[in-house]
C-alpha cells in the first residue's frame, strides 16, 4: 500500500516538474490607428504573437469608448493557431482598410469603431492581459490621443499580463498626423505596419528535454522503490 503511495507521489512530482508550456501573455497589442479616410477609417488594432498559440479563441478584444469604462469582451478571435512572430489586424471594416494599407485585415467587426480618444483592452480567458489607453478617461487632449493618427508599441515592451496602461511603452504620432493621406505608404508619418520587435525575438512554446525528464522519472521511481523496501524490512 505504501509502495503504491510513493509511486503515485513520484508520478505527481514528475508531472508538476514539467516546465510551464504556455505563458499567460502570448498575444499583445502593438498598434492602434484612427485613419484619415471617409468615416475616420481605417480604424484598426494590430496585435503580435509573442509565442506559439495553439488556440487563439482564448483571446478577444474590448473597445472602451469615450472614457465610459470597459464594455468587456466584444470580439473573440477564431479558433485558429498562431506562430510566434505573427501579426494580426482587427479593423472596423474591410474596404477602406484595404484602400489604405493594400492588404486585408484578419477580421472586421463594427465593435472596433474606435476614435482617437478610445482605449482598447485585450482579454485572455475573459481577463484583461493588455490595454492601450485609459479605460475610464476620454483620450481627447491626453498624451495618448491618436485622432487621425496612430500609436505604436516600442520594441521590447509588453507581455507582462498587465491591465494597466504604460504610456512609456508607446510611441505616439500625435493627432492629425495622417491628415490628407490617401494611403499609408504615401503618408508623411506612416503607421509602422508589422515592425514591432520583442525583447529577444519570438518565443516558441518551450519543449521539455527528453533526457532530463527520463532521468527525473527514473530517479523518482527509484526513490519510491527504495522507500517501499526499507518500509518492508522494518515490518519484519
Amino acid at each position: 500500500m505504501r509502495k503504491s503511495f510513493y509511486a503515485g507521489l513520484a508520478t505527481v512530482l514528475f508531472i508538476t516538474a514539467l516546465p510551464e508550456l504556455s505563458p499567460a501573455a502570448g498575444l499583445i497589442i502593438t498598434g492602434v490607428i484612427d485613419g484619415p479616410l471617409s468615416g475616420g477609417t481605417p480604424k484598426a488594432v494590430e496585435l503580435y504573437a509573442l509565442e506559439d498559440i495553439g488556440n487563439l479563441s482564448i483571446y478577444g478584444l474590448g473597445f472602451a469608448n469615450n472614457g465610459e469604462g470597459s464594455d468587456g469582451l466584444e470580439f473573440a478571435f477564431p479558433a485558429l493557431s498562431a506562430h510566434a512572430g505573427d501579426f494580426f489586424y482587427i479593423a472596423s471594416e474591410t474596404e477602406q482598410f484595404v484602400n489604405f494599407f493594400g492588404f486585408a485585415p484578419d477580421a472586421a467587426t463594427g465593435k472596433a469603431n474606435i476614435n482617437g480618444d478610445d482605449a482598447v483592452e485585450l482579454f485572455r480567458d475573459n481577463s484583461v492581459v493588455d490595454v492601450f489607453g485609459t479605460v475610464f478617461k476620454d483620450g481627447t487632449g491626453q498624451p495618448w490621443e491618436y485622432l487621425d493618427g496612430w500609436a505604436y508599441r516600442n520594441d521590447g515592451t509588453g507581455g507582462g499580463d498587465s491591465s494597466a496602461f504604460h504610456p512609456a511603452d508607446w510611441f505616439f504620432s500625435g493627432p492629425d498626423s495622417l491628415d490628407a493621406a490617401q494611403a499609408n505608404l504615401t503618408a508623411e508619418y506612416p503607421f509602422p505596419v508589422g515592425s514591432f520587435l520583442p525583447a529577444s525575438g519570438p518565443k516558441p512554446i518551450p519543449t521539455p528535454e527528453p533526457a532530463s525528464l527520463l532521468l527525473l522519472a527514473s530517479g523518482l521511481a527509484g526513490l519510491a522503490a527504495g522507500k517501499g523496501k526499507r518500509r518492508g524490512r522494518q515490518n519484519k
